[in-house]
């Protein structure tokens, strides 16, 4: 087991920079988005899977490739060369996608150097779609969960992947006949973004930005109304959700431990249930490993599931870290893929500030050492305990005996501090959110009010794109 640990620290590693200072020049350092976007009706029901699928032949027509799934029976995404990004990343092209939803799509927006130029593209994309939506009378909202949509098998985008969630998880919110608790996520968008983050400082990052998120999550709160009416006492349900959707999982959830360092971060991922593995295109349920670690070390074929039950031996691989690696779904993760920091916590959030969460994670991670010495006047008890309580109120409220809205502040002016350093005008993403925290109002805050006063239709104009 030796080798696979030497092994595993080199795909944890690899692909991280060792610096973005080159011959004395500084340079940017990249930002991609994953963009996940409600497709509704014009009476705010989940948009039919028909709209979703000629959606991608609309694409075509308007110079995007189709890509389908490996077994080539299903369109699962849009793709288009983006120029700009060419030149400096190997993630070439920006993307259409789908989420676990059908009626979630995802606009996987390649890797820029700057915030004026992802903000560029995703504005020619937005138009791009919005003008097929329009002609199929429906709407793109800046919202982080579906309003009417009912969690079920029927909302899931048709991947073995996403139709296996159901095996791992419980039926405490979604009736069996439904589905599982883990369509729960067939409904919700998220805000995620990827910043490319130098090898020494990837641990530093992950520790300071996962304590920090429940101060994200208060000031961009915007899933408070689903099923239709007003969750009490939620006002991040696209957040709040994620703990019933794998109920035995709830230590790859959130906030995790502080880690000491790059060994320590995969010891701790080694020490999951082990979730899937992925062999010629398709999926398998690893059977008889209580983890990673114990399936890994294994020298001799294991037995796995597949989707329909069928029982085979497969030999584990050094490449199925990649599977452990993307059911680690910490409010902020390491991708070692792209040699990324990935902040995933955030609902969409409304239509023209989509990016002042990608400013802010950009800014913190720009200033980090600030932003460390910022979390660390804490305990991580206290940031934990934050974080619940900025999903159910946002702004709202006191650990304690101290506010939140300071703390806000004060991060806030650190990302800004962090953009200013760049000097390329990012910090101007930040505008909407200084207008939050100036008002005390999230935009689930704003959702609530104009639902509850003026009914579902003014609240659709309202987050429409």
């Amino acid at each position: 087991m030796k080798k696979k640990r030497i092994k595993l620290n080199h795909e944890l590693t690899t692909k991280f920079k060792k610096s973005f200072t080159y011959k004395n020049k500084h340079k940017p350092r990249g930002i991609g988005i994953e963009c996940e976007i409600p497709i509704v009706t014009i009476d705010g029901n989940a948009a039919p899977y028909s709209i979703i699928k000629n959606m991608f032949f609309y694409l075509e027509k308007e110079g995007f490739k189709l890509v389908t799934d490996k077994q080539g029976k299903e369109v699962e995404s849009a793709i288009i060369i983006n120029n700009d990004s060419f030149e400096k990343f190997n993630c070439f092209y920006d993307s259409v996608t789908t989420d676990v939803g059908y009626s979630i799509i995802e606009l996987v927006l390649a890797p820029q150097t700057d915030l004026i130029k992802l903000e560029h593209y995703l504005s020619e994309l937005l138009n791009l779609l919005k003008g097929y939506f329009k002609m199929h009378n429906c709407l793109m909202l800046g919202y982080g969960i579906q309003p009417l949509g009912d969690p079920s098998l029927s909302l899931m985008m048709p991947k073995e992947r996403y139709f296996f969630f159901n095996k791992f998880s419980s039926n405490n919110i979604v009736p069996e006949n439904k589905g599982s608790d883990a369509c729960l996520l067939t409904i919700t968008a998220s805000n995620q973004c990827h910043v490319e983050i130098e090898e020494e400082k990837t641990i530093l990052a992950i520790n300071t930005l996962n304590a920090l998120s429940g101060l994200q999550i208060a000031l961009c709160a915007n899933s408070p109304i689903w099923l239709g009416k007003v969750e009490k006492g939620v006002k991040a349900n696209r957040e709040d959700l994620w703990k019933h959707c794998f109920p035995n999982r709830k230590e790859q959830i959130g906030i995790p431990p502080k880690f000491k360092d790059e060994v320590d971060y995969i010891e701790y991922l080694l020490n999951f249930k082990p979730f899937l593995i992925e062999r010629e295109g398709h999926f398998y349920k690893i059977l008889n490993k209580e983890t990673y670690a114990e399936y890994l070390e294994g020298e001799e074929p294991c037995f796995v599931e597949s989707l329909n039950g069928d029982i085979i031996k497969i030999k584990p691989e050094i490449e199925d870290v990649n599977q452990m690696f993307s059911c680690t779904w910490f409010n902020t993760r390491l991708v070692p893929k792209h040699g990324t920091i990935e902040s995933r916590m955030c609902c969409q959030q409304p239509p023209s500030e989509t990016l002042s969460t990608t400013a802010l994670t950009l800014g913190l991670i720009e200033n980090l050492e600030v932003a460390k010495s910022f979390e660390r006047r804490y305990p991580l008890s206290f940031w934990k305990e934050l974080r619940v309580n900025a999903i159910k109120n946002s702004m709202r409220i006191f650990i304690g005996r101290i506010s939140i809205v300071p703390l806000i502040k004060e991060l806030l002016d650190i990302a800004k501090d962090g953009l200013l350093k760049r000097n390329m005008n990012e910090e101007r993403f930040l505008t909407p959110l200084y207008h939050r925290l100036e008002k005390r109002e999230s935009p689930a805050d704003i959702a609530i009010e104009i639902f509850e006063e003026q009914g579902i239709d003014a609240f659709l104009k309202e987050l429409s794109f």
